[in-house]
Protein backbone atom coordinates (compact mmCIF):
# COMPACT_ATOMS: atom_id res chain seq x y z
CA UNK A 1 0.00 0.00 0.00
CA UNK A 2 2.95 2.33 0.72
CA UNK A 3 4.09 1.59 -2.62
CA UNK A 4 1.43 2.37 -4.21
CA UNK A 5 0.60 5.80 -2.44
CA UNK A 6 4.59 6.59 -3.13
CA UNK A 7 4.69 5.55 -6.96
CA UNK A 8 0.85 7.88 -7.31
CA UNK A 9 2.31 10.79 -5.26
CA UNK A 10 5.59 10.42 -7.76
CA UNK A 11 3.28 10.74 -10.81
CA UNK A 12 1.21 13.53 -9.78
CA UNK A 13 4.33 15.22 -8.69
CA UNK A 14 6.12 15.09 -11.70
CA UNK A 15 3.21 16.30 -13.81
CA UNK A 16 2.86 19.73 -11.46
CA UNK A 17 6.47 20.25 -10.69
CA UNK A 18 7.25 21.85 -13.62
CA UNK A 19 6.77 25.73 -14.28
CA UNK A 20 6.70 25.83 -18.11
CA UNK A 21 3.46 23.77 -18.87
CA UNK A 22 1.28 26.84 -19.52
CA UNK A 23 -1.29 26.26 -16.37
CA UNK A 24 -0.01 29.21 -14.46
CA UNK A 25 -0.95 32.88 -15.19
CA UNK A 26 1.05 34.75 -17.38
CA UNK A 27 0.04 38.76 -17.12
CA UNK A 28 1.81 41.22 -14.89
CA UNK A 29 4.22 41.57 -12.48
CA UNK A 30 2.92 39.50 -9.55
CA UNK A 31 2.24 36.77 -11.41
CA UNK A 32 6.15 36.47 -12.68
CA UNK A 33 7.05 37.03 -9.54
CA UNK A 34 4.70 33.78 -8.35
CA UNK A 35 6.25 31.72 -11.23
CA UNK A 36 10.07 31.01 -10.12
CA UNK A 37 8.04 30.04 -6.62
CA UNK A 38 5.45 27.63 -8.14
CA UNK A 39 7.47 25.62 -10.17
CA UNK A 40 9.78 23.20 -8.30
CA UNK A 41 11.86 23.26 -11.57
CA UNK A 42 13.11 26.92 -11.46
CA UNK A 43 12.98 27.25 -7.82
CA UNK A 44 15.46 24.03 -6.91
CA UNK A 45 17.67 25.61 -9.68
CA UNK A 46 18.07 29.03 -9.00
CA UNK A 47 18.17 28.32 -5.19
CA UNK A 48 20.84 25.90 -5.98
CA UNK A 49 22.41 28.02 -8.18
CA UNK A 50 22.95 30.56 -5.24
CA UNK A 51 24.12 27.89 -2.75
CA UNK A 52 26.82 27.07 -5.57
CA UNK A 53 28.03 30.62 -5.94
CA UNK A 54 28.24 30.81 -1.91
CA UNK A 55 31.07 28.30 -2.16
CA UNK A 56 32.85 30.06 -5.05
CA UNK A 57 35.13 33.48 -4.40
CA UNK A 58 32.94 36.36 -4.30
CA UNK A 59 34.43 37.60 -7.97
CA UNK A 60 32.21 33.96 -9.60
CA UNK A 61 30.05 34.17 -7.24
CA UNK A 62 28.91 37.63 -9.03
CA UNK A 63 29.90 36.67 -12.72
CA UNK A 64 27.13 33.53 -12.30
CA UNK A 65 24.23 34.90 -10.68
CA UNK A 66 24.83 38.18 -12.84
CA UNK A 67 25.46 35.81 -16.14
CA UNK A 68 22.17 34.08 -14.95
CA UNK A 69 19.70 36.95 -14.78
CA UNK A 70 21.12 38.67 -18.18
CA UNK A 71 20.66 35.79 -19.97
CA UNK A 72 17.54 34.77 -18.57
CA UNK A 73 16.13 37.56 -19.52
CA UNK A 74 17.35 37.56 -23.10
CA UNK A 75 15.79 34.33 -23.40
CA UNK A 76 12.55 34.99 -22.04
CA UNK A 77 12.39 38.38 -24.95
CA UNK A 78 13.42 35.86 -27.31
CA UNK A 79 10.61 33.65 -26.30
CA UNK A 80 7.83 36.37 -26.62
CA UNK A 81 9.07 37.48 -29.85
CA UNK A 82 8.85 33.84 -31.22
CA UNK A 83 11.78 32.10 -31.22
CA UNK A 84 11.45 28.32 -30.10
CA UNK A 85 13.64 25.54 -29.24
CA UNK A 86 12.00 22.19 -29.53
CA UNK A 87 13.94 20.86 -26.15
CA UNK A 88 13.92 23.71 -24.51
CA UNK A 89 12.31 21.57 -21.27
CA UNK A 90 14.31 18.37 -21.66
CA UNK A 91 17.15 21.50 -21.02
CA UNK A 92 15.33 23.21 -18.26
CA UNK A 93 15.52 19.35 -16.61
CA UNK A 94 19.06 18.93 -17.13
CA UNK A 95 19.97 22.21 -15.98
CA UNK A 96 18.84 20.02 -12.31
CA UNK A 97 20.69 17.15 -13.12
CA UNK A 98 23.60 19.41 -13.37
CA UNK A 99 23.18 21.72 -10.52
CA UNK A 100 22.76 18.84 -8.26
CA UNK A 101 26.10 17.29 -9.71
CA UNK A 102 27.92 20.74 -8.65
CA UNK A 103 26.42 20.73 -5.60
CA UNK A 104 26.67 17.09 -5.06
CA UNK A 105 30.21 15.88 -6.13
CA UNK A 106 32.10 19.97 -6.42
CA UNK A 107 32.83 21.95 -9.89
CA UNK A 108 36.01 20.85 -10.18
CA UNK A 109 35.32 17.36 -10.29
CA UNK A 110 33.21 18.20 -12.99
CA UNK A 111 35.20 20.34 -15.15
CA UNK A 112 38.89 20.03 -13.90
CA UNK A 113 40.28 23.22 -15.57
CA UNK A 114 38.56 25.64 -13.39
CA UNK A 115 41.06 27.80 -11.28
CA UNK A 116 41.67 26.10 -7.76
CA UNK A 117 41.65 29.19 -6.27
CA UNK A 118 37.84 29.86 -7.69
CA UNK A 119 36.29 27.16 -5.08
CA UNK A 120 36.77 27.08 -1.27
CA UNK A 121 35.30 23.62 -1.19
CA UNK A 122 38.35 22.34 -3.24
CA UNK A 123 40.51 22.42 0.13
CA UNK A 124 37.28 20.13 2.89
CA UNK A 125 40.81 19.48 5.43
CA UNK A 126 40.77 23.15 6.06
CA UNK A 127 39.10 24.45 9.18
CA UNK A 128 36.36 26.70 8.49
CA UNK A 129 38.93 29.58 9.73
CA UNK A 130 41.68 29.02 7.58
CA UNK A 131 39.40 28.66 4.70
CA UNK A 132 37.93 32.04 5.55
CA UNK A 133 41.02 33.98 5.51
CA UNK A 134 42.43 32.36 2.11
CA UNK A 135 38.76 33.44 0.56
CA UNK A 136 39.56 36.58 1.82
CA UNK A 137 43.36 37.28 0.47
CA UNK A 138 41.70 35.68 -2.84
CA UNK A 139 39.04 38.08 -3.19
CA UNK A 140 41.14 41.00 -2.59
CA UNK A 141 43.70 39.83 -4.86
CA UNK A 142 40.66 39.31 -7.63
CA UNK A 143 39.39 42.86 -7.03
CA UNK A 144 43.04 44.27 -7.57
CA UNK A 145 44.61 42.12 -10.66
CA UNK A 146 43.45 42.41 -14.02
CA UNK A 147 40.54 39.62 -14.43
CA UNK A 148 41.97 36.11 -15.55
CA UNK A 149 39.56 34.07 -16.91
CA UNK A 150 40.27 29.70 -17.07
CA UNK A 151 39.17 27.73 -19.60
CA UNK A 152 37.04 26.08 -16.69
CA UNK A 153 35.55 29.36 -15.57
CA UNK A 154 34.51 30.06 -19.26
CA UNK A 155 32.82 26.57 -19.73
CA UNK A 156 31.13 27.25 -16.21
CA UNK A 157 29.81 30.50 -17.25
CA UNK A 158 28.87 29.31 -20.86
CA UNK A 159 27.06 27.01 -19.30
CA UNK A 160 25.17 28.86 -17.13
CA UNK A 161 24.03 31.32 -19.79
CA UNK A 162 22.90 28.62 -22.29
CA UNK A 163 20.55 26.75 -19.45
CA UNK A 164 19.84 30.11 -18.44
CA UNK A 165 18.61 31.22 -21.84
CA UNK A 166 16.50 28.07 -21.95
CA UNK A 167 14.62 28.47 -18.52
CA UNK A 168 13.99 32.25 -19.85
CA UNK A 169 13.16 30.91 -23.35
CA UNK A 170 10.49 28.61 -21.23
CA UNK A 171 8.97 31.65 -20.32
CA UNK A 172 8.92 33.69 -22.82
CA UNK A 173 7.39 31.26 -24.53
CA UNK A 174 3.79 30.84 -23.33
CA UNK A 175 3.18 34.00 -22.70
CA UNK A 176 1.15 36.35 -24.81
CA UNK A 177 2.41 39.43 -26.62
CA UNK A 178 0.28 41.96 -24.10
CA UNK A 179 1.19 45.39 -22.62
CA UNK A 180 1.81 43.07 -19.40
CA UNK A 181 4.31 40.83 -21.29
CA UNK A 182 7.52 42.95 -20.07
CA UNK A 183 6.37 43.69 -16.06
CA UNK A 184 5.69 39.50 -15.83
CA UNK A 185 9.76 39.10 -17.76
CA UNK A 186 10.26 41.53 -14.92
CA UNK A 187 8.74 39.75 -12.04
CA UNK A 188 10.66 36.52 -13.03
CA UNK A 189 13.82 38.34 -13.28
CA UNK A 190 13.46 39.62 -9.52
CA UNK A 191 11.92 36.70 -8.13
CA UNK A 192 15.00 34.92 -9.59
CA UNK A 193 17.56 37.29 -8.05
CA UNK A 194 15.66 36.69 -4.68
CA UNK A 195 16.17 33.08 -4.65
CA UNK A 196 20.01 33.25 -5.90
CA UNK A 197 20.33 35.86 -2.89
CA UNK A 198 18.83 33.22 -0.57
CA UNK A 199 20.61 30.63 -1.42
CA UNK A 200 24.06 32.76 -1.31
CA UNK A 201 22.88 34.05 1.94
CA UNK A 202 21.92 30.30 3.19
CA UNK A 203 25.36 28.80 2.39
CA UNK A 204 27.50 31.60 3.25
CA UNK A 205 25.26 30.92 6.96
CA UNK A 206 25.96 27.02 6.85
CA UNK A 207 29.38 28.11 6.81
CA UNK A 208 29.44 30.03 9.67
CA UNK A 209 27.98 27.04 11.88
CA UNK A 210 30.47 24.65 9.74
CA UNK A 211 27.66 22.87 7.95
CA UNK A 212 28.14 24.36 4.20
CA UNK A 213 29.36 20.86 3.01
CA UNK A 214 26.48 18.70 4.12
CA UNK A 215 23.94 21.51 3.11
CA UNK A 216 25.63 21.54 -0.60
CA UNK A 217 25.92 17.37 -0.70
CA UNK A 218 22.50 16.84 0.42
CA UNK A 219 20.38 19.61 -1.71
CA UNK A 220 22.54 18.43 -4.84
CA UNK A 221 21.57 15.07 -4.40
CA UNK A 222 18.01 15.75 -4.12
CA UNK A 223 17.84 18.35 -6.12
CA UNK A 224 19.73 16.17 -9.39
CA UNK A 225 17.66 12.85 -8.09
CA UNK A 226 14.35 15.39 -8.53
CA UNK A 227 15.49 16.58 -11.81
CA UNK A 228 16.73 12.85 -13.06
CA UNK A 229 12.99 11.57 -12.34
CA UNK A 230 11.06 14.96 -13.65
CA UNK A 231 13.32 14.12 -17.41
CA UNK A 232 12.79 10.36 -17.22
CA UNK A 233 9.26 10.25 -16.42
CA UNK A 234 8.47 12.91 -19.13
Amino acid sequence: MKKIIVVAGLTVFSQAASAHTGLLPTGGFSHGFMHPFLGLDHFLAMLGLGLWASSQSRRLAKQAIGVFLLFMAAGALLGLAGFGFAYVETAVLISLLLVGMALSFGITSIVPALRRGNSVRNAPALRRRDAGVIRQAHDRLSDTAFPRWSVGTVIVLTSIAVFASMHGLAHGGEMPVAVSAYAYIAGIVSATALLHFSGLALGLLAQRVNAAGFLLRVYGTLTGVIGAWLLFSA
